[in-house]
């Protein structure tokens, strides 16, 4: 009887014109039962070959090119669907199969500030030489390692990794910054027939985030929206300054590297956003820049975007 089931319908999909459906259920109702009966996913067969699959629930699968007919033979019942293979839809394979992806690794861009003590942008007198250019105070995020785990239904987990960041301090004043009797203190350009162009202050850290997040939309790929809170750990691998300036006819360069009395370690709270591939961020360091004691009392913050999925 099989046989004959079987050869009839080979010669209807060859000559017909599928898809269409024999059985009273509908494609996604097939499919949906196919898969509880069946082992396992089916591979895709090589064009224009035959293959018969029964299954251990009898559920029998035969596969012409792209189209694809279910025969499934239960409790003295057999359905029949007839179907084509590429149409099915995308967002269904990757419900079944996606695993939870965090949104950490991409790369950042952003502005630098900080704020004193008493979270104000003004500073302190005695501290003011700190005054930056805040439009010129870039912030940029590379972070490349990323490991998700997956707390529930593909779209909570947690998510950390590795990345690089550089706090780029543009200063607002003619000044810059150098060590002296155990603390930061400033350095005035303030000369005759000296015309400063920029002054900058940078520090670098490695970094390793540790996120809470939660996803929406997570069934379809290409609509997914998400949030996500943490801490942030950082370690200081690198600090520098450069003035770039004009003596005379001339044009100048200095840059010192040194690590400036910076915290070597600090942590920081993390809030993320996004849609799709855009990702919105702010992260608040509640480690003061400069180690207790060896320069102003300063808590560094960025804003800004992120692009994923490098």
């Amino acid at each position: 009887m099989n046989f004959i089931i079987i050869a009839t319908l080979s010669i209807a999909i060859m000559y017909g014109t599928p898809p269409y459906q024999l059985s009273g259920q509908t494609r996604d109702e097939m499919l949906n039962r196919a898969e509880m009966l069946e082992e396992g996913a089916q591979k895709e067969p090589a064009p224009d070959t035959v293959t018969v699959r029964p299954s251990k629930t009898d559920t029998t699968s035969i596969s012409i090119g792209s189209r694809q007919i279910l025969i499934i033979d239960q409790d003295g019942k057999t359905d029949i669907g007839i179907y084509d293979r590429t149409d099915r839809d995308p967002d269904r394979n990757y419900r079944r199969t996606r695993p939870f992806s965090g949104s950490w690794r991409g790369l950042g861009l952003g502005l630098n500030n900080y704020v004193n003590k008493d979270f104000s942008l003004s500073l302190d007198p005695g501290e003011d030489f700190m005054e930056l250019r805040a439009a010129r105070s870039r912030n940029i995020n590379l972070n490349i390692l990323q490991y998700d785990l997956t707390v529930s239904d593909n779209n909570i987990g947690f998510v950390t990794g590795l990345g690089f960041e550089f706090n780029n301090y543009r200063f607002s004043n003619n000044v810059s910054i150098t060590k002296e009797n155990r603390e930061i203190v400033p350095v005035y350009y303030d000369e005759a027939g000296i015309d400063l162009d920029r002054t900058r202050f940078r520090a670098i850290y490695l970094n390793v985030p540790l996120l809470f997040e939660l996803q929406t939309n997570h069934n379809r790929r290409s609509r997914r929206a998400y949030v996500s809170a943490g801490v942030i750990g950082g370690v200081n691998i690198g600090s520098s300054t450069r003035v770039v300036y004009k003596d005379n006819s001339s044009r100048g360069r200095e840059r010192v590297r040194d690590d400036f009395y910076l915290s070597p370690f600090r942590y920081g709270l993390s809030l993320r956003t996004g849609y799709r591939s855009l990702n919105l961020y702010a992260n608040y360091y509640p480690t003061p820049l400069f180690q207790q004691g060896k320069g102003p009392e300063l808590y560094p913050f960025a804003v800004g975007f992120s692009i994923l999925g490098f």
